[in-house]
């Protein structure tokens, strides 16, 4: 099945009717109070594929446009090999990669640095029916598999993987920290833990023209947070590794190479006809006049962190 078959034709009446239940189902969030099951709903229901700018993959990110993509596409599968490459993904590695989205980055690894296991676990039902069905399609079915379950409470056995990815799906978590802990747990020892991240920007980093806005960074790192327990700048976050468990934590910045190219992407993209079919709510919010209020309040970051081998510290 291609991209563009999990996309229905649809009418001018159908596409508004579909903009409707969107917009009563994003306002229902309100009343959502537990952070898994308000963002299951916002994957199933709402940023779904027909609301979202790929043309030939289903990624779920904003991309790595360091080396100048040309797509959309392109740019995700460029973020996915920096996490592949950071991962050091190779054909003995059992993976666990948690919030895998429509599985695309697990496509991609299995397919350019063949590990022998990728296990996706995701929280959103309907995500995780799309994936496998793909999975299956491709012939991938013996390799890559997906589960339904929360970063909080991973479906895997102790020391039972090599590596865990997260690609920019922690920003959603309830807690990066109680993550970090199912991570650890999770990976044997000398295992490593590589993630893709949304983080709020330390304050001495946002330019004086959006420092002056101090309401605005508020209501953004609401947005881009679940909650207190996940509002962590990059040295916080580094701070959080560590106390988890992991060894020589680094934690770095490409939001350079993320906001500015995301933004002038999607401003010429998004007036192309065929881009009609997103809900206008979401074009404004992800369009280049929303990236220009939401993306000074925020880093993206890449964090690579070890797991000591069983001898370290005898």
């Amino acid at each position: 099945m291609t991209v563009m078959e999990f996309r229905d034709s649809e009418s001018s009446a159908r596409r508004t009717l579909r903009w409707a239940r969107e917009w009563g189902w994003l306002a229902s969030l309100a009343f959502v109070p537990a952070i898994p099951d308000r963002f299951s709903r916002v994957y199933d229901d709402i940023f779904t594929a027909s609301n979202w700018l790929g043309e030939e993959s289903l990624f779920f990110n904003l991309g790595y446009w360091k080396d100048n993509p040309q797509t959309f596409d392109q740019a995700g599968a460029a973020l996915a090999r920096l996490v592949a490459t950071e991962a050091g993904l190779g054909s003995d590695d059992v993976v666990v990669d948690v919030g895998c989205g429509f599985g695309d980055q697990d496509f991609l690894w299995a397919d350019e640095f063949g590990p022998k296991r990728i296990t996706g676990v995701n929280i959103s039902a309907k995500q995780v029916e799309i994936a496998t069905t793909r999975a299956a399609e491709l012939g991938l079915s013996d390799i890559v598999e997906y589960m339904h379950g929360s970063a909080s409470d991973l479906p895997q056995s102790d020391a039972s993987a090599t590596k865990v990815t997260a690609l920019e799906s922690a920003l959603h978590f309830p807690s990066r920290s109680r993550f970090f802990d199912e991570a650890f747990r999770v990976l044997a020892p000398g295992g490593r833990l590589v993630t893709a991240d949304v983080v709020p920007l330390a304050n001495e980093h946002v330019s004086g023209r959006s420092s002056r806005l101090r309401p605005l960074e508020k209501i953004v790192h609401g947005i881009f947070t679940t909650g207190r327990q996940n509002h962590t700048n990059a040295e916080e976050y580094r701070q959080a590794l560590a106390a988890a468990g992991f060894q020589d934590a680094r934690v770095y910045s490409i939001r350079d190479h993320v906001y500015p190219q995301y933004a002038e992407y999607v401003s010429r993209k998004l007036r192309q006809p065929e881009m009609r079919r997103i809900n206008p709510l979401i074009r404004s919010f992800y369009g280049q006049r929303g990236a220009a209020l939401w993306a000074p309040w925020l880093d993206y970051i890449v964090a690579v962190a070890d797991k000591p081998s069983a001898g370290d510290g005898l």
